[in-house]
Order: C-alpha cells, then sequence, then structure tokens
C-alpha cells in the first residue's frame, strides 16, 4: 500500500503522533549534530592550548621562570663573540676545529636568547677573521648590556677536562654572570666543572660591559674533542650559557 493511502485510512489523533515522533526524531538529531560540532571544537581548542603550553615550557625552561625578559628602556642588547674565524682556526683536535665549535653553539644561544626577547649581537656572523679590537669596538659601539665571548680550552695534557669561566677584572656583576653560567653550563652538559676566574683578555677587559670568556671544553682532549662537535652537546652548552645570561639579567633588574 501506498504511504499517501496509509495516512489516508489514520485517524487525526494518530498522524498527530507520527508527525509528533517524526519531530522529535529530527531533534534528536539535530541535537547530536551540534554535540559532535561543539566536541570537535573542544578538541581543537584543548590541541592549541596544549602547544601554547609546551612553547611556554621550552622558554620556561631556558629562562628558568620567566616568559621574556627585557630592560626597563626596552630589549637587553647582549653581545656574543664566537672566539677566531677565518685562517684562525684556533686549537683542532681531528676534524674538530674551535672556530667551528664556537661559532655553532654562539648560533644556537643567539636563538635561545632572542627568544627570551633579547637583542643579539653576533661579534663574528661567519667565517671571517676579525680583529680583538674591531670586536672590542662593535660591542662598545652597541652599548651591549653584556658580553659572552665563546672558545675552547686547550692543554698539553690531553686529559686536562671541563668548562671554565674568566670574567672581567675587579667586576661584581662580571663575577657574578660568570658564576651563573659556569654553574648552569655544569648542570646542562655534565661536563666537569672547571670554576670561575679573574681574567686578563682583550674582549673582557677592553669592553664597557660586564663580561665573561666561557672555556667550554678542552678541545686537546679527545673524548670532549668529539662531545664539543656533537649538535646535542653543543645544544647543551648553548642552553646552559643562556640560562646564566637570563639569571644574570633578572638579578640585576
Amino acid at each position: 500500500m501506498a504511504r499517501n493511502e496509509r495516512e489516508q485510512e489514520m485517524s487525526s489523533a494518530e498522524r498527530r503522533r507520527r508527525m509528533e515522533a517524526r519531530r522529535r526524531r529530527q531533534r534528536e538529531q539535530e541535537r547530536r549534530r551540534k554535540k559532535k560540532l561543539m566536541l570537535l571544537i573542544g578538541g581543537g581548542v584543548a590541541a592549541l592550548v596544549v602547544v601554547g603550553l609546551i612553547i611556554f615550557a621550552v622558554i620556561k625552561l631556558v629562562s628558568g621562570g620567566s616568559a621574556t625578559i627585557a630592560s626597563k628602556s626596552g630589549s637587553f642588547v647582549i653581545a656574543i663573540d664566537p672566539g677566531h674565524g677565518g685562517e684562525d682556526v684556533g686549537k683542532s683536535n681531528g676534524g674538530t676545529s674551535e672556530k667551528q665549535v664556537t661559532m655553532d653553539i654562539c648560533e644556537k644561544l643567539k636563538v635561545m636568547l632572542e627568544g627570551q626577547g633579547c637583542q643579539v649581537l653576533m661579534l663574528r656572523e661567519d667565517d671571517t677573521r676579525i680583529s680583538k679590537e674591531d670586536r672590542v669596538q662593535k660591542a662598545n659601539e652597541a652599548q651591549a648590556d653584556l658580553l659572552v665571548s665563546v672558545h675552547c680550552g686547550y692543554s698539553e695534557d690531553s686529559s686536562s677536562s671541563g668548562v671554565v669561566s674568566y670574567y672581567k677584572e675587579s667586576s661584581k656583576q662580571s663575577a657574578n654572570l660568570a658564576e651563573m653560567i659556569e654553574t648552569a653550563v655544569v648542570k646542562e652538559s655534565g661536563a666537569l666543572d672547571g670554576g670561575f676566574q679573574e681574567g686578563s683578555y682583550h674582549i673582557i677587559s677592553d669592553t664597557e660591559m660586564p663580561a665573561v670568556l666561557i672555556e667550554v671544553g678542552y678541545i686537546s682532549n679527545g673524548d670532549e674533542a668529539v662531545s664539543l662537535a656533537d649538535d646535542s652537546y653543543q645544544n647543551d652548552i648553548a642552553k646552559g650559557i643562556a640560562k646564566g645570561i637570563i639569571m644574570s639579567l633578572e638579578k640585576n633588574e
């Protein structure tokens, strides 16, 4: 029997009941559709929140607590000095050269500091030899808030290893910076703690801001030379330096 014929044989009450049942099914279908849509939207928002929390956690990991750090007059200017460059290779061991290690670490450090809102001045930006005088002048003219110069250690005793930090003579702020960098680098990398002490290097003595020269490991040590060329280890070193710098800036705000 055709549908129209069946409906004609129904009573008015039966037709109303069927129409009401049809409306209820439609309302239920609409409710389920809206619920699915809200779940999808909620899931998308949750995913964005998770991503945001991950990003914040990475920033917090480097900063040691604060999301970004800025001076009262704007961003801090941090001068980063990758030691050696060009024909000035520095020391080397096997396939590991000091000029490449320092550049790799400083490039990683630059990204980390910029992620904290700092302005980073690279005193050497590529594989070019730059004189000590030009490096000092560049940092002073930029009126950098502080300077960190990165080098590798070397010893005739191939068993010597570890991280050593040198700071500007008679500068309490430089000494504090050296202590914070040394502590953070040792913690992040697991390297031997060689301590921190006054140094008379031109790059920290002749610049006008608090300054530290850090030797991130002995390239004369075969095992340490291999580590210094490793991307993951370089990242740990850079993270430690970044943490030390950020902690120093927070302390002196």
